[in-house]
């Protein structure tokens, strides 16, 4: 990413932008910056029961490790930038946030000035217990943003066995990534037995998110991956007792009569990513999807899906920095905005909406080898006031992909000033 324009600091945007609250613009700060976690606040993690560790075998060593189930603030949404608290090395820039205990409060740190309260997440009571054929039930379903359960259908992805990953992407690095297809009928169980044991959590869940990475084959595009997906949905069909199952799909672009299925099946809400507007930028970051049937399909995919899912129930995402990336990005924030402003408008006038992400540039990913530059702060502010502002036109919600269930998308969070206008 460029570095010529001048990066404001967060007092700076601040001032330049007074109709975005400055609640919002320190989240997405500390997104971009980071937060570690001091001692005495790992201390009143573990108070709260907010610590989870588990007993792992690696190389004939054994060992405990130690998992920060995170963090909210005072309006319950989730404190981002605590992943590289985690072990997932991320290319940052600026000197990190932290959280501290200052008299007696847990605060958001920055540098030696509390700027926000926060509180820690226990764990869910589920971590911790085995399903009946001593599959631990943490690694079948996680807890993500405080309120939302993900399931990941399976780690496999033919882009990355292609060698045509989308560039931000970091699947590859995560332990226990599954390379054998989909789930077997034992491993459907587990997750029966998982969803039903979360679901005895009175007011835990308000959604449940599944995802998967990409799967092209089939006798029609992306079948197999469809396939899997049924199967899972299926599943939660059964924890649910048969009941609507408040799940968001995010998933590759289907062919309509494979949308059918997963309505069928039990999806209320379907989300293929577009994740660049642009369509030369596009083919560069994304060229697995370029390769299996291209960027067309993909649109056309999304604008389908409103007739079976309806108007509001379809978004896409812009991973948000991406189409900065160098050097075939753009060379600067407003050229990079208005493109992005571009796709979503279009989107919006076929009833799909477009939420945006805030791009981490993560170890195992293309761009972390590049060593790409995140977006400053500025760029995200101009984007999810652009992104706010076409929904508000196009009266569009995004409630299922809101401000609590989904952590780094600070646009959704702005949004929020528009639930009254937004038709339901």
């Amino acid at each position: 990413m460029v570095q010529s324009e001048v990066e404001l600091t967060l007092s700076e945007v601040a001032r330049k932008y007074p109709e975005v609250p400055r609640f919002i613009l320190i989240k997405i700060d500390a997104a971009i910056r980071g937060v570690k976690v001091t001692d005495g606040a790992f201390q009143r993690a573990r108070e709260s029961n907010a610590v989870f560790e588990e007993e792992i075998y690696e190389h004939g060593k054994r060992f405990t490790r130690k998992r920060l189930a995170g963090a909210v603030f005072r309006d319950g949404t989730w404190v981002c930038g605590l992943e590289s608290s985690r072990g997932m090395a991320i290319l940052r820039y600026g000197q990190p946030y932290t959280i501290d205990v200052m008299d007696d409060k847990l605060m958001l740190v920055d540098g030696e000035t509390p700027v926000e309260q926060c509180f820690f997440v226990p764990h869910p009571q589920f971590y911790g217990k085995k399903t009946r054929r001593g599959t631990p039930m943490h690694h079948l379903a996680l807890a993500g943003p405080p309120d939302c359960l993900n399931i990941q259908v399976y780690m496999d992805c033919q882009f990355w066995r292609g060698k045509l990953p989308c560039k931000y992407c970091q699947l590859e690095t995560y332990k226990g990534a599954r390379h054998q297809g989909g789930r077997t009928e034992a491993e459907l169980e587990d997750i029966y037995e998982t969803v039903s044991e979360a679901l005895q959590e009175p007011g835990r869940w308000t959604g449940i998110r599944l995802t998967a990475g990409s799967n092209p084959g089939g006798r029609v595009p992306y079948e197999n991956e469809v396939n899997e997906y049924v199967k899972v949905l299926e599943t939660l069909k059964r924890s649910f007792g048969g009941k609507a199952i408040p799940v968001r799909l995010v998933s590759s672009a289907y062919p309509e009569g494979q949308q059918n299925r997963l309505a069928e099946a039990g999806a209320s809400c379907y989300e293929p990513h577009i994740e660049v507007w642009d369509e030369k930028v596009w083919e560069w970051v994304c060229p697995g999807k370029a390769k299996w049937f291209g960027r067309q399909y993909w649109i056309e995919s999304a604008l389908a899906a409103v007739g079976v899912f309806g108007r509001g129930n379809v978004c896409t995402q812009l991973v948000g920095g991406a189409e900065m990336a160098q050097p075939y990005g753009f060379k600067t924030v407003d050229e990079a905005v208005a493109s992005s402003l571009e796709g979503a408008e279009f989107f919006a006038r076929h009833g799909v909406t477009t939420s945006s992400t805030i791009m981490w540039v993560g170890q195992g990913s293309v761009f972390y080898k590049q060593k790409q530059k995140p977006a400053p702060l500025e760029y995200y502010v101009k984007l999810i006031s652009g992104l706010r502002a076409i929904r508000k036109a196009h009266r569009l919600g995004v409630d299922f992909n809101d401000y609590r269930r989904c952590a780094i998308h600070p646009d959704t969070d702005l949004s929020r000033l528009d639930y009254p206008e937004v038709e339901v």
